[in-house]
């Protein structure tokens, strides 16, 4: 890993994201929404190119001609996309942006009134995570699809037909209680991203390749003599 590859975004860096995306129009994602849509992809089976996520992030019909040529934003998204994947590999250390509701006073909210700050993040991880949910919410896996659930009850959910009514009284059911604290939600969608993670991307046990070679066996460049006599003794 270079030191390009090891950079992590910083709360000042999110915050000039923020700023550089927000005069660029509605249908660009806020940041909140942006960092939900890029959680998601990133637990696709097969690992997005940024051909596929860029056009999505600027436009809602992903068209490629409105990315913008900044490259101080394509940066910026770059660093939180590799914050974000080097946790998701890790397995821990997930940090969603989410901008929390302040009172009059400027006070942050954590109640369960402050739980709607999660809104953004979560609809924008159900754009990402539109390649590889519709598996799970026609009902593949019931542990997988309580924990999409747990993240769908922070989005807004509504109903166009009978079906989808069935599929919203079924997210409502598996997801539960929801939490009655800002911090309890956080951790609740947290928890639910490294189970989708789990379920999409298993961790897979390293194989060996070729057998083990025994410190009697012949050695393997060739040299006719034994194993722990030749190259095994480095």
């Amino acid at each position: 890993m270079n030191h390009q590859d090891a950079r992590l975004i910083d709360a000042e860096q999110i915050e000039e994201l923020d700023r550089l995306l927000e005069p660029l129009g509605e249908s660009v994602m806020e940041v909140g929404v942006l960092d939900g849509y890029l959680t998601a992809s990133l637990l696709a089976p097969e690992m997005p190119t940024d051909e596929d996520l860029l056009p999505f992030i600027f436009d809602e019909e992903g068209d490629p001609e409105k990315v913008p040529d900044n490259p101080r934003i394509l940066e910026l998204i770059d660093m939180r996309k590799r914050e974000i994947a080097a946790a998701l590999n890790a397995g821990g250390g997930l940090d969603p942006i989410i901008l929390p509701f302040v009172d009059d006073e400027g006070n942050e909210i954590l109640d369960a009134e402050g739980i709607d700050a999660i809104e953004p993040w979560a609809t924008g991880f159900f754009m990402g995570a539109g390649v590889w949910a519709d598996p799970i919410l026609e009902g593949e896996d019931d542990n997988a699809f309580k924990h999409l659930a747990r993240i769908a009850r922070y989005a807004p959910l509504e109903a166009d037909s009978p079906d989808d009514e069935a599929l919203i009284e079924r997210i409502e059911e598996a997801a539960g209680k929801k939490p009655e604290t800002l911090a309890d939600a956080l951790y609740d969608v947290v928890e639910s991203v490294f189970e989708l993670k789990q379920y999409l991307r298993p961790n897979k046990p390293v194989r060996r390749e070729s057998p083990r070679i025994g410190r009697n066996d012949p050695c393997p460049c060739g040299s006719g003599k034994k194993y722990k006599q030749c190259c095994g003794k480095n």
